[in-house]
């Protein structure tokens, strides 16, 4: 359990550089797999990852899952996220996560019997970050369509800045903002945030604006509203499963 909650940082270590690229691929499980989806994943796809890490492949490479709560579903939603220092190096990346010549068996075989509905691949680009050097075991996804997203961007950045000195204390781990990169359109939302904590309950009651959102001044969140009139299209608890050191 000490070895998860600390290498699954998730967000926690992602630079200002606005060169780095991260890719959420989502994919839906059946309940009755995913005791064994987690084990595969950390079994062979963490040794993968962390070996692709420290061969300077990716920066870092996790696996999520949707906290509970929500609608009733007959599967349960994972992320995996592939984290990139700069465009180069995710073009460059290949497929790090095949398991033949390292494990000697094919992937479709360490994955038989376990169906895996994937959802897409949706490719972001790091605006601004900055963590608590404390890790994070829950991280709040969410999603945004601005009306302009030069002003969200820059109310984003004031709005971070108000609350940054009151992370530690309301258990924030990690807060970041990322642009979408691909696909583009109207049904894919360009504006993208993560929030991490160490605690549930702390991620429910940033949703609730309170904890680290307390110093907020209210003209603020009035102003964010305005930019998004009908909300975040998409807030996720999403907790980690495993992951990169």
């Amino acid at each position: 359990m000490k070895k998860t909650i600390i290498l699954l940082s998730l967000f926690l270590t992602f630079g200002i550089s606005a060169q780095e690229i991260f890719v959420l691929q989502p994919v839906n499980i059946d309940p009755v797999d995913s005791e064994k989806f987690e084990m595969i994943e950390k079994k062979y796809a963490t040794i993968m990852a962390q070996q692709a890490k420290e061969d300077g492949v990716i920066k870092n490479w996790y696996l999520m899952k949707k906290s509970t709560g929500g609608r009733a579903s007959d599967k349960i939603l994972y992320i995996w996220v592939h984290v990139y220092e700069n465009l180069s190096q995710m073009n460059k990346a290949g497929n790090w996560w095949e398991t033949k010549d390292k494990f000697g068996v094919p992937a479709s075989e360490i994955y038989d019997g376990v169906t895996r509905y994937p959802v897409g691949s949706f490719m972001y680009k790091t605006e601004k970050s900055f963590d608590t050097n404390r890790a994070g075991k829950y991280v709040i996804f969410n999603w945004a369509a601005p009306t302009d997203m030069v002003k969200a961007i820059d109310l984003a950045d004031k709005i971070s800045d108000s609350f940054k000195g009151n992370m530690k204390k309301s258990g924030m781990t990690s807060w970041g903002m990322a642009t979408r990169v691909y696909p583009q359109g109207e049904e894919f939302d360009p504006m993208f945030f993560w929030d991490g904590y160490e605690t549930r309950e702390q991620a429910l009651a940033h949703l609730m604006n309170q904890g680290v959102l307390d110093v907020v001044k209210p003209e603020m969140f009035a102003e964010l509203y305005e930019l998004i009139p009908k909300g975040f299209s998409n807030r996720v608890i999403m907790e980690a499963v495993t992951g990169t050191n």
